[in-house]
């Protein structure tokens, strides 16, 4: 028996079932009246960073197979095409995409057909290259952060991103590198974006949070956000607190802050019942407390050929109906502030000469110690501030022993201290002056307005 290759040429059929075995194909795709040669064409289509996308067409087969090698590898036979490789359509042609390979490599498709009395093509294959890699480096972006106390709060998002790390450092520390972020930082979830909470940090500190995101291509950019933790809470005063220049005050039952100064002792905490004060334009929304400066005012006026320490002062050189008259009010800001108007109304500006006790309690006394900004100033009490010191007076006096303040108490009738509460025009013109003595506080209606008396600021806090 025999059957016909090409141009007319007939082959013994014995000879022809060597091309299964030896697998090569004749030419023609018909073998005989009843034979038909199995073939497959590979045509090469698009090329990714990692796959081949190819079509196979099939002609005369009952089965197709395919492999996808790296063109560096020994091409394999017909054989191992079909024992080795992916399964194909035999039908029809269709384009395959093989996933997995490494960018930029060479590889070659090759295909084979067996037909369905087993006879096996030749092997068809075509050349392709994948696509040179283009990195896509990954972005983290971090929102703002949320600060309640010791504890802060933030979001991010993720693009491209493997793994993700963040970690955070004292403001004074430098910026970590990405590699230091990713060996060293908590790790970050890459699925789901949940509020991240950083716990346990210090109050009234710089921080700055750090982020990085990973993969195979490498690192993004190291994101930042600075935030700082909210002031520790701050107890409430107490009377016989120290009261510092910065602001802030600390017990009188312990020793003062290292490092601060001390500048009053605190004789009333909280407001007033009875104050005619506006405190908001000293930029106060709300009042802590009152201090009591830690000395009488005290000056050297040079004379030219002499010198002479001065710390008595006269009140004014004339009356000023303009202040509150209530011996128990707290309002002494009020009546030092109506005062300054009055002489500089009267006079041009306020000065040691038209009223000292203003002028030295307010101006010359915040030169020489100065006053924090979260206060009024330092003023001239009201005579009903000066009977709620004289009330506290022992516990004041030991906050003030203890930093070398002086005390109030009176050693002779003429250690008198101003107030700035005028008394009731009916009863002439006159200021209430008050003695500290030890038994008893001693309150005189003083008529000589140049009288020298000693002035003892106050400020509310």
């Amino acid at each position: 028996m025999s059957f016909r290759l090409a141009a007319g040429i007939f082959v013994p059929f014995a000879v022809a079932g060597l091309l299964a075995s030896c697998e090569k194909a004749p030419e023609n795709q018909t073998g005989g009246e009843d034979r038909l040669i199995p073939s497959v064409t590979v045509t090469a289509g698009q090329a990714g960073e990692t796959s081949l996308t190819f079509n196979l067409a099939p002609v005369n087969a009952a089965e197709v197979k395919y492999l996808v090698q790296p063109a560096s590898e020994q091409a394999p036979g017909a054989t191992a095409v079909m024992s080795d490789g992916k399964e194909a359509d035999p039908t029809e042609s269709k384009d395959y995409t093989e996933e997995g390979l490494v960018a930029a490599t060479d590889y070659v498709i090759y295909a084979a057909a067996r037909n369905s009395e087993g006879l096996t093509s030749l092997v068809a294959e075509a050349e392709m290259t994948t696509a040179a890699h283009v990195p896509v480096y990954p972005e983290i972006t971090l929102s703002d952060v949320k600060i309640d106390g010791t504890t802060a709060s933030f979001t991010y998002t993720l693009s491209s991103a493997e793994s993700a790390y963040y970690l955070y450092l004292p403001s004074t520390e430098d910026e970590p590198s990405a590699e230091d972020l990713s060996s060293g930082g908590t790790a970050l979830s890459t699925e789901t974006f949940e509020t991240v909470v950083i716990e346990g940090l210090s109050y009234s500190t710089s921080y700055v949070l750090y982020a990085v995101a990973k993969n195979a291509d490498g690192y993004s950019s190291v994101a930042s956000k600075p935030f700082e933790t909210d002031a520790a809470p701050v107890d409430p005063p107490a009377v016989g607190d120290f009261y510092y220049s910065d602001g802030t005050w600390s017990s009188g039952n312990e020793s003062p802050v290292s490092g601060k100064t001390v500048i009053g002792v605190v004789f009333k905490t909280g407001a007033a019942e009875s104050d005619r004060s506006d405190y908001s334009q000293a930029g106060l929304d709300n009042v802590n407390g009152f201090a009591v400066a830690l000395e009488n005012v005290s000056t050297v006026i040079d004379h030219g050929w002499y010198t002479q320490n001065v710390n008595s002062f006269g009140f004014s050189s004339q009356a000023f109906d303009c202040t509150s008259s209530d011996q128990d009010d707290f309002s002494g800001y009020y009546n030092s502030l109506a005062l300054k108007s009055a002489a500089e109304n009267a006079f041009g500006s306020l000065t040691s000469d038209n009223c000292p006790a203003i002028y030295y309690s307010m101006v010359f006394f915040d030169d020489e110690y100065a006053s924090p900004e979260s206060s009024t100033g330092w003023y001239l009490p009201s005579l009903g501030q000066l009977k709620a010191l004289y009330d506290v007076k022992d516990t004041v006096y030991s906050s003030l022993d203890i930093v070398g303040g002086k005390d109030l108490s009176a050693l002779v009738s003429d250690d008198m201290y101003w107030s700035s509460t005028v008394v009731e025009a009916t009863s002439g013109e006159s200021v209430y002056c008050t003695l500290f003595r030890d038994s008893e506080l001693e309150i005189v209606q003083e008529t000589n307005l140049n009288r020298l008396r000693y002035v003892r600021p106050v400020l509310a806090f």
